[in-house]
């Protein structure tokens, strides 16, 4: 995985408990690393499983909740360091029906050796439908990232997970 999914990871580590907390995190998780990531560099996602649930230990948080709310976090970081990408959608639907197609290909150009989830929608029955395959066990970060798409676009609709007991695969649904 890209480092700056573990700098940001750390980033919210420390929101959610202080640099304290932060470091009692990044002990607990014994990486051989000590937690060092470079926005560039490409680590092991056994990496991030060590960091949310070191984090998940230390806070009595669930390792599920923390992800989801990583994947908030992670959306709206994306915003600030990204801006030019997000405004080129105008809604919710546009960014998260082109996540697999150009989102994640944009991650391809950039490292062709990077293996980004397959993300797929469509439409049924007025509700948008939000496919999410991985080879890593993040459907709830996902589930936090759709999250944080609808609130930055200001979307009133509602997210229902479908999840499976895979936590590399979900689907959700998007409705009224």
């Amino acid at each position: 995985m890209k480092g700056i999914i573990f700098t940001e990871l750390l980033n919210f580590v420390e929101s959610k408990g202080g640099p304290l907390f932060l470091e009692q995190v990044i002990a607990e998780a014994k990486l051989p690393n000590n937690g060092a990531f470079s926005t560039v560099a490409t680590y092991p996602s056994q990496y991030a499983n060590a960091l949310v649930q070191a984090a998940s230990q230390l806070s009595s948080i669930p390792a599920q909740q923390l992800c989801r709310e990583y994947g908030e976090f992670l959306f709206h970081r994306f915003t600030v360091l990204y801006p030019e990408l997000l405004a080129a959608y105008k809604n919710a639907d546009q960014i998260l029906s082109h996540v697999g197609t150009h989102i994640h290909q944009e991650v391809k150009l950039l490292d062709p050796e990077a293996k980004p989830p397959q993300v797929s929608t469509r439409e049924e029955d007025g509700a948008l439908i939000i496919e999410y395959q991985s080879h890593r066990p993040f459907a709830h970060i996902a589930h936090g990232l759709i999250c944080g798409a609808l609130a930055h676009y200001k979307d009133p609709r509602k997210l229902l997970a479908m999840t499976s007991d895979d936590p590399s695969r979900a689907t959700f649904k998007v409705v009224a």
